[in-house]
């Protein structure tokens, strides 16, 4: 991994046009350096300066390197494979959030849908971190919907009511997402027959295949993992909220370096109703502008 930030990496990061970093550059007010006549950006120092930027103190202990929030199998595997040595703690996006505020971890997966605007988990991170030193990073778009045994006659979420159901804990971004679909359609949770809750996506798929449960709301990837029937409902954004200091460090930088490599391009071809075209753009960058 380089040791220094283009131009347009520092931009992105502070959410700054390249000609204002091309300014504070000349002022002497960010660390960098002239190499051939192009401006680096010393990847340590850079970090030590955004430490300190808006008046905040730099940490003087560091987070726990692990990724907390919700499960995703691709996130999974691409944090074995890249060599980031990011222990996880999978246990809901809401669960994650409220982890992160209480500093347990230096990342959260989240696909918590917005309540006002379309899209997904720009407002509840604008909420709830919209003052502190984070970033919101695209990680994939998933297609979810109903994961079906195949000799199982499903036409739509109505049709479910009879069947056995496994669900996931409430602290999960699909179970509120869930909930918010029943509620659409006038159906309460206490009106479905749930035999489990799952701890994972995977967990709730495995449910299905050994006839543990008829349904499942879970991803498009497990339906054809499984060879199980697959009803899809909606596209969602996975998306990692990360300690921003973190992000400019070498561990996260090795999972997003890695996320564009031929190998990992490769994998997702093993995962049905992915789209990572867009993994690595921020989507929102804190303290936002009071």
């Amino acid at each position: 991994m380089s040791e220094y930030l283009t131009t347009k990496e520092v931009a992105d990061l502070l959410r700054l046009k390249e000609r204002k970093v091309y300014d504070l550059a000349a002022k002497g007010e960010i660390p960098c350096v002239k190499a051939t006549g192009k401006l680096l950006f010393p990847r340590v120092e850079i970090e030590s300066w955004i430490g300190n930027i808006n008046g905040s103190p730099q940490r003087s202990t560091e987070l726990p390197h692990v990724v907390l929030g919700s499960h995703d199998p691709l996130l999974e595997w691409a944090i074995s494979a890249s060599g980031a040595s990011l222990p996880t703690l999978f246990s809901g996006s809401y669960d994650g959030l409220k982890r992160m505020h209480q500093g347990e971890g230096i990342a959260c997966g989240v696909h918590i849908e917005n309540d006002t605007a379309p899209g997904w988990n720009v407002e509840c991170v604008e909420e709830q971190f919209g003052n502190q030193a984070v970033v919101l990073v695209r990680w994939a778009t998933r297609s979810r919907g109903l994961i079906v045994r195949s000799s199982t006659d499903v036409e739509g979420l109505v049709s479910t009511r009879d069947l056995r159901w496994v669900v996931r804990a409430p602290g999960t971004g699909s179970q509120a997402q869930l909930q918010r679909l029943l509620s659409t359609h006038h159906i309460a949770m206490d009106q479905l027959n749930v035999t489990r809750e799952a701890a994972s996506e995977t967990e709730a798929a495995l449910a299905v295949v050994e006839h543990q449960a008829d349904v499942t709301f879970g991803l498009q990837c497990f339906a054809e993992r499984y060879q199980l029937d697959f009803i899809p409902i909606s596209e969602e954004s996975f998306d990692l909220l990360i300690d921003r200091h973190a992000f400019c460090g070498p561990v996260i930088q090795r999972l997003f370096e890695f996320a564009r490599t031929p190998a990992f391009a490769i994998e997702c071809q093993r995962y049905a109703g992915y789209d990572t075209s867009d993994v690595g753009t921020i989507l929102f960058n804190g303290p936002r502008a009071g």
